[in-house]
């Protein structure tokens, strides 16, 4: 079950970037489009036998967890996001990396390696990404011409509408909400493993 689940969970990734490739002509500059290459990585690593230091896998739970919080809650507005299908590949795109991968990566953290427990300080090195990709849109915003369309990616990353200072409250706050969905996610990881280690222990499996 485990290898299909993450096979599904790859090759929904992998559409969903397609689509997008199709629809627009920069993907890669999103951290949607970023995090879900993070995916197809680290799992497809997964799929070949290999494991890999155990706070990776979380480190790439929280990049899509919160892209799908911030695609919810900020892009969409909380709407029904099956209306996304109406939108053709772009629209599908959307929809299975904003919504698919996120709650499969999710289900992924909780259901299986849950003897492979990442150290309570990981979440603080889970930064790292975020604040590299939040480099990458202030250097490459000022090599696109003026006036071009989101030169900064996302609204709340504007320099150019927020100022600098606006810049670091919205990083400062962007980086504050990367810990602490980073801190739910290792407890609900924990929470979990506990929860199966007397079966574990009754069936002489492994959690």
């Amino acid at each position: 079950m485990r290898v299909i689940w993450r096979v599904a969970m790859v090759s929904a990734a992998l559409v969903g970037i397609v689509c997008l490739a199709t629809a627009i002509r920069t993907p890669w500059v999103y951290f949607t489009a970023q995090s879900n290459v993070l995916l197809v990585l680290y799992y497809g690593w997964r799929l070949l036998g290999r494991q890999g230091p155990a706070g990776l896998k979380g480190a790439v739970t929280l990049y899509l967890t919160i892209t799908g919080l911030v695609a919810h809650f900020y892009l969409t507005g909380g709407g029904d996001p099956l209306l996304l299908l109406d939108r053709g590949p772009r629209g599908t795109g959307n929809l299975l990396l904003h919504y698919v991968t996120p709650l499969m990566a999710v289900t992924d953290w909780l259901v299986w390696d849950r003897d492979r427990r990442p150290s309570w300080a990981a979440p603080l090195t889970w930064l790292a990404f975020p604040l590299a990709y939040a480099a990458f849109v202030l250097v490459r915003a000022p090599s696109l011409p003026p006036g071009t369309r989101r030169r900064y990616v996302y609204p709340f990353l504007d320099v150019g509408r927020l100022g600098w200072d606006g810049f670091a409250g919205a990083a400062a706050v962007l980086a504050g909400c990367f810990v602490v969905t980073g801190y739910a996610l290792l407890l609900l990881h924990r929470l979990a493993g506990r929860r199966v280690e007397p079966q574990a222990l009754a069936e002489g499996e492994p959690g």
